[in-house]
């Protein structure tokens, strides 16, 4: 069951007035006795109240002997079927698992593991979908918690098809996502494109904003992850692709600010922050203002989703050491690195609170990087060694090579038994629509006998039919011949379109990008339109001409900005188109003229 915002906080406000941190002795099992014996509420109700009751107010022990004490027997004489009574015994199962996991001693892993197998066992033998996605949900997250990725993959899948069943399109987006943090993590960008084209089948469904959300996270760090690798490689930054990263990213933060209420409150919505000053970080660093103003707006709506209380204090400290990650980087930048090293010592110590989630890994290696580094720098070379041993330990567990082929192997399985279950199904469907052509044309058969019979024409009747029957047949092929010419007739022209589009001079392809960016901008109105009456005027000719006569070498970033500045677009909104500050512009104008000799056609354009 989703509860809203609203009542899960009144829950947990129920919860929290009868703890005994709240009003001193409690009994638990009696506070059960009066919610479960209370008739005048639903019983589903009941049930989730005492359920949660338990959860914020029992060890693990506790919940264990309440469970089958005080609520299987509720549950046994309450449902009077089979499958209801497993799906709530499953559900206690769970519950038992996660008290284990809050509050375990030192075999919490393994009592975790034991209720949830159990939970996993009579959730499929009680055939409810809704408790086996769960299972299989919870399950999943555990795997990955604990490092046996591949395995937790396996779990999600399963997952999906429950959740597919129930056509929860966005639950199963969910699921999907997590898989792609996966892939992100040991970086593998055919794995996060496989799950965009999922997630995008999915969003055709069920486009709500949360799977919108979540599929845009999964594009900008797929094209993040394109620069990554490109970067490597040695190749030069394709602001084109730092754009697209911008463009997704800027899509989430309009999402966050005016659609708050229609996103998921269980998901931390800070990251739509950080991923602007990490973006920021990575591609301007420089523009350190930025990056600080971003990170600290991601506190803010950490503090304000904490609050909620919709949030395990695992998901709120991991976002802190993505944040502090992130600061201590652009402080090291700034010369202030007594600061940084303060900032990612905090970072460490909330790592070893992390001991049980593998699947951070990265954050683990830039943390350790930077400590490695700073040691090696002040001359403490223990130190420095301490943590480049657990550096090579984190990018041992990030690149395990067994780990990558598994994931990818487990994807590909996955879709290739959804698109066997997809044939099978279209299988039975033609079997049943031939069984019916049979019949039809049996029972046509009979009629035609029965007239033949009755009527001495009928022979004449049936000729006159099966002709028809071929000249409907004849026309029919005549109408797939003449489609099949004007198919071929649109993708000649489409290619005809599409090779005038790439034989565009990169003039004009500049031009167009600057007034898909305006478009795109906030930018006044009346002041957008100004500027794109400007670029309409711009002769593209004379540039194309400066850019072939030109002797010095220009780049797509510069054609941006000598477009911007010919077309007199005010310093400003040139910042906001490019995300930078204005006296980068400034700077970027100087550099520019600069560059360009006086007899070169582009001085005199500018």
């Amino acid at each position: 069951m989703i509860f809203s915002r609203k009542y899960f906080v009144h829950l947990f406000t129920f919860c929290l007035f009868f703890s005994q941190a709240a009003i001193g002795q409690f009994n638990v099992r009696d506070s059960l006795q009066v919610i479960l014996n209370d008739e005048t509420v639903d019983a589903n109700n009941r049930f989730t109240t005492a359920y949660n009751l338990i959860f914020f107010n029992s060890s693990p022990e506790e919940a264990e002997e309440l469970a089958f004490t005080v609520m299987l027997p509720f549950v046994q004489k309450t449902w009077d079927n089979e499958a209801s009574r497993l799906t709530g015994l499953a559900r206690l199962y769970l519950l038992i698992s996660f008290c284990h996991r809050e509050r375990g001693g030192d075999d919490r892993d393994e009592k975790e593991r034991l209720f949830l197998e159990k939970a996993l066992e009579t959730a499929i033998k009680s055939g409810n979908n809704s408790i086996c996605a769960r299972s299989y949900e919870v399950f999943g997250f555990m795997e990955i918690k604990r490092g046996d990725v591949p395995q937790a993959h396996e779990y999600l899948y399963q997952a999906i098809v429950y959740y597919d069943k129930m056509e929860q399109y966005v639950k199963s987006s969910e699921m999907l996502y997590v898989i792609a943090s996966n892939f992100l993590e040991i970086k593998d960008a055919e794995g996060l494109q496989r799950v965009l084209l999922q997630m995008e089948e999915y969003l055709e469904k069920d486009a709500s904003k949360q799977s919108l959300y979540q599929y845009n996270v999964v594009q900008h760090n797929y094209f993040d992850l394109l620069l990554e690798i490109a970067k490597k490689n040695g190749e030069t930054v394709d602001y084109m692709l730092v754009d697209t990263v911008m463009f997704y990213i800027r899509k989430n933060i309009d999402l966050v600010e005016n659609l708050l209420d229609e996103l998921s409150p269980f998901w931390m919505h800070g990251y739509a922050y950080y991923f602007m000053a990490k973006a920021v970080d990575d591609y301007f660093p420089e523009q350190t203002d930025t990056i600080f103003l971003y990170l600290d707006k991601a506190l803010e709506m950490m503090y304000r989703e904490t609050f909620s209380l919709m949030n395990e204090a695992n998901s709120v400290i991991e976002l802190q050491i993505f944040i502090n990650n992130v600061r201590a980087n652009a402080l090291f930048k700034e010369g202030k690195t007594q600061k940084a090293y303060i900032t990612m010592n905090e970072t460490i110590s909330l790592l070893e609170k992390m001991t049980d989630y593998k699947n951070i890994s990265e954050q683990r290696y830039k943390a350790y990087q930077f400590m490695a580094n700073y040691y090696e720098n002040a001359n403490r070379p223990a130190d420095a060694l301490k943590y480049l041993k657990l550096l090579r330990e984190s990018e041992a567990q990030r690149y395990e090579t067994e780990k990558v082929q598994a994931l990818n192997d487990m994807s590909i399985k996955y879709e290739t038994e959804k698109k066997e279950m997809q044939i099978q199904t279209l299988i039975r469907e033609n079997i049943t629509a031939r069984r019916i052509l049979w019949l039809i044309a049996g029972l046509s058969l009979m009629l035609l006998i029965t007239f033949f019979f009755v009527i001495l024409l009928g022979r004449l009747k049936r000729k006159n039919v099966e002709q028809q029957l071929y000249e409907t047949a004849l026309m029919a092929e005549l109408r797939l011949n003449e489609l099949e010419k004007i198919q071929e007739q649109q993708q000649e022209q489409e290619q005809q379109q599409n090779q005038q589009k790439i034989e565009q001079s990169p003039v004009k392809n500049t031009i167009e990008k600057i007034i898909w960016l305006l478009n795109s901008s906030i930018i006044e109105r009346d002041t957008k339109k100004a500027y794109l009456e400007r670029l309409s005027k711009i002769d593209a000719k004379l540039f194309e001409t400066a850019y072939q006569n030109s002797n010095v070498k220009i780049t797509a970033m510069d054609m941006k900005y000598i477009v911007c500045f010919a077309a007199d677009i005010d310093t400003k909104d040139v910042s906001l188109l490019f995300n930078i500050e204005p006296n980068s512009v400034n700077t970027v104008r100087y550099r520019i003229r600069k560059k360009f000799a006086k007899e070169d056609g582009f001085r005199m354009i500018l």
